[in-house]
C-alpha cells in the first residue's frame, strides 16, 4: 500500500456509534490526523456521545480535534435564530468539554446542507462562522458542499466539501482520489481546504466511517488552525517581555526576534513603555513590589481576559474592523 501523502482526518455524530467500537486509538495508529463530532443542531438537539468522543480523541493522541453545529433555519420546526444556536452550541461545549477554549488546536466547525426536512440556506452558516469567530477566537470551517450549494455561499470562510464518487467500502487510503482530483475543483470563489470523500471507508477498527483529507502535513494543517507553531510564539513572546533587560534601549533589539517587520516599530514602541513603566516602579520606596511580583503580576495581566480583549479591540480599530 503507498504511503499516505496527505493528512486525514474523521468526522462522526451519534449515529456512529451503533457501527463500530469507536475506537479513536486505533483511527491515530491508523494515520488520523483530525477529529470533529458533532455536538449540536439548533437550538434543541444535542448528540449525547460528544464528550466520550473528545475524551477519547485526547487520551489517543489526536492531533487536532473539533467540534460542529449543524445550522437549521431559524424558525424551521421551533429552532431558534443562528444567533441562539450559537450560544447553545457554545454553551454545551462549555458544559461537557470545559478544556476546549484553552487548546490551541481545538477548531470549530459549521454544518449547512439540504435536509429533507430543512433546506438550509448557505448564509445561515456563513453567520454562524462570523459569530463563532468573532466570540471564541477559534478557526472556524464551513461544511458546505457544492452538490448543495454551487456558488452560491457567501463570506470567506474556509469550505470543506464533499464528493464520494462511487463511494466504494474500503480503507481509507485506498479510497482517496488524490491531491489533483476535480473533487478539490473551487466553487464559492474559494478552494476546499477539507474534502470529504468517502462516508463507508475503514478507519482502523470502525467501518462505515467518514473519511476527510487535507492536502498538506500536520505541521501545515497546526498553521492553519492555530496561526502558527504556539510554543514558538510563546517562546518569542517571553524573550521579549522578559529577557530583554528593562534598561537595554529597545532600539538596539535584534530585528530578527519579530514575528514580522510590519509590526517591528510598534513593539519597539510598546517596549518603551514598558523601560518607562519599569523606571517608575525603581523610584518607589523600599517596600513596594520586588522584581518578582512585577514580573507575576505582568504574567498574570497577560493572561486576564479583559486584557486580552483590550488589546484585540485596539489592533482592531487600527486594522478599522469590527
Amino acid at each position: 500500500m503507498p504511503p499516505c501523502l496527505f493528512s486525514a482526518g474523521i468526522d462522526a455524530s451519534d449515529y456512529d456509534w451503533d457501527r463500530g467500537p469507536m475506537d479513536l486509538g486505533s483511527a491515530v495508529r491508523d494515520g488520523m490526523t483530525f477529529f470533529t463530532h458533532k455536538a449540536t443542531e439548533g437550538t434543541s438537539i444535542r448528540h449525547a456521545h460528544y464528550r466520550d468522543a473528545l475524551t477519547r480523541a485526547a487520551a489517543a493522541g489526536m492531533a487536532f480535534m473539533g467540534a460542529y453545529l449543524v445550522v437549521r433555519t431559524p424558525g424551521n420546526n421551533g429552532h431558534g435564530s443562528v444567533p441562539a444556536q450559537v450560544s447553545y452550541f457554545l454553551s454545551y461545549l462549555d458544559s461537557q468539554t470545559p478544556w476546549w477554549r484553552t487548546r490551541p488546536e481545538f477548531f470549530l466547525q459549521v454544518d449547512t446542507e439540504h435536509w429533507g426536512y430543512d433546506d438550509v440556506g448557505p448564509q445561515h452558516g456563513a453567520e454562524a462562522c462570523a459569530l463563532l469567530r468573532a466570540q471564541t477566537g477559534k478557526w472556524v470551517v464551513h461544511y458546505a458542499p457544492r452538490w448543495a450549494y454551487g456558488d452560491s455561499i457567501p463570506g470567506d470562510d474556509p469550505l470543506w466539501a464533499s464528493s464520494y464518487g462511487t463511494n466504494p467500502a474500503a480503507p481509507y487510503r485506498q479510497v482517496y482520489p488524490g491531491d489533483n482530483s476535480s473533487a478539490w475543483a473551487p466553487y464559492s470563489r474559494r478552494t476546499p481546504i477539507f474534502l470529504q470523500y468517502g462516508s463507508r471507508t475503514t478507519i482502523g477498527s470502525q467501518p462505515n466511517c467518514d473519511a476527510n483529507a487535507y492536502r498538506g502535513t500536520v505541521d501545515q494543517l497546526r498553521t492553519v488552525i492555530t496561526g502558527g507553531d504556539m510554543d514558538q510564539q510563546t517562546e518569542r513572546a517571553l524573550k521579549v517581555a522578559f529577557a530583554v533587560p528593562y534598561d537595554q534601549d529597545p532600539a538596539a533589539i535584534s530585528p530578527g526576534c519579530w514575528v514580522s517587520r510590519a509590526v517591528e516599530q510598534p513593539l519597539r514602541e510598546t517596549l518603551g513603555k514598558v523601560r518607562e513603566v519599569s523606571t517608575k516602579v525603581d523610584a518607589l520606596q523600599p517596600g513596594t513590589p520586588t522584581q518578582a511580583q512585577i514580573d507575576a503580576a505582568v504574567l498574570k495581566a497577560m493572561k486576564d481576559p479583559d486584557v486580552l480583549k483590550g488589546i484585540g479591540d485596539a489592533i482592531a480599530s487600527h486594522l478599522h474592523v469590527t
